[in-house]
């Protein structure tokens, strides 16, 4: 595969990670126009961000592993598919049920999306470029993050909320050209035995159980038996995925890489910024818009800046 063919590979995987980091982002601007369009509450509104993150959240490890087993490229397409004909489905979605649906499917075309794009850059122009293709992705997520709120707040100024959604259609069908075309399919050639299917099944039910109870826990009260069953499920869940991962011949999770103490200390690290960067932008959103009466664009101008 000749140098230029490579380019407009990955030049469709980064647009791919910028498209999928941009909707975790560009959504809060429109939560406020949101909850006045569908006539319901702060917390009906919120279960837009809500089913994104837990989807995404939920299926990103296990979409890395199929991807490394059955071709990263087929999942790839399948993830470009998915989150394009997902975000059309939310531009023109009746109601706000309808819209959950829609965004629930989209997080997993997200989850799909975003932990391919470093393995196939690297298939790509070989591990020796690792270094400048992860530095090159980090740049592209970051500048999507920061740029999410910018462009949701120009839409909401001069077009209608459901561009928010509708902008992912012409991009993702771009991604999804320029992979299809220039890029190779590749594998984990390292696997060895079947595929975890119960190392899977329990980490979904681990991830599923932590991102729900943080999420809805204010919610539905910490105390209730919804979110302590939430915790619960972690719990057992972590314990028999944990037990099942020093079994199994193929794990879902290499457990040895976290003695490597940069690896723990980085996800420890990413753990925390995540809290810390995401979790006020939504509050500080509501503030701007609901409580000192800022319009969209005034109070994206605000937000960009963290």
């Amino acid at each position: 595969m000749i140098k230029s063919t490579k380019r407009l590979g990955f030049i469709g995987l980064t647009i791919a990670m910028f498209m999928g980091t941009l909707d975790s982002t560009i959504v809060n601007i429109a939560l406020p126009k949101l909850m006045t369009t569908f006539n319901t509450n702060l917390a009906g509104v919120s279960w837009v961000a809500t089913t994104y993150t837990l989807a995404l959240a939920v299926f990103m490890i296990t979409a890395t592993k199929l991807g490394d087993k059955f071709g990263r490229k087929k999942l790839m397409i399948i993830g470009l598919l998915l989150f394009a004909g997902s975000s059309a489905a939310c531009m023109f979605a009746p109601s706000l049920m309808y819209l959950l649906v829609f965004r629930s499917f989209q997080g997993l075309g997200g989850a799909i999306i975003t932990p391919l794009v470093l393995p196939m850059g690297v298939e790509l122009f070989g591990k020796q470029h690792m270094s400048k293709i992860a530095a090159i992705v980090g740049a592209i997520t970051a500048l999507a993050a920061a740029g999410g709120p910018a462009a949701g707040g120009f839409i909401l100024e001069y077009m209608s909320w459901h561009w928010i959604f509708g902008l992912n259609v012409p991009i993702g069908l771009i991604s999804l050209l320029l992979v299809l075309l220039f890029t190779k399919e590749s594998f984990d050639e390292t696997l060895v035995g079947h595929f975890d299917i119960s190392g899977m099944l329990f980490l979904t039910i681990s991830l599923t159980g932590i991102t729900f109870g943080l999420l809805e826990g204010r919610e539905y009260g910490w105390t209730s038996t919804l979110i302590l069953s939430s915790f619960i499920a972690l719990i057992i869940g972590l314990i028999a995925f944990i037990l099942i991962e020093l079994k199994v011949s193929s794990p879902i999770v290499e457990l040895n890489l976290f003695r490597e103490k940069t690896f723990t200390s980085s996800c420890i690290i990413y753990f925390a910024t995540g809290f810390a960067l995401v979790a006020p932008a939504v509050i500080f959103n509501y503030y701007l818009q609901n409580v000192l009466n800022y319009d969209g664009l005034h109070a994206t101008l605000m937000i960009i800046a963290v």
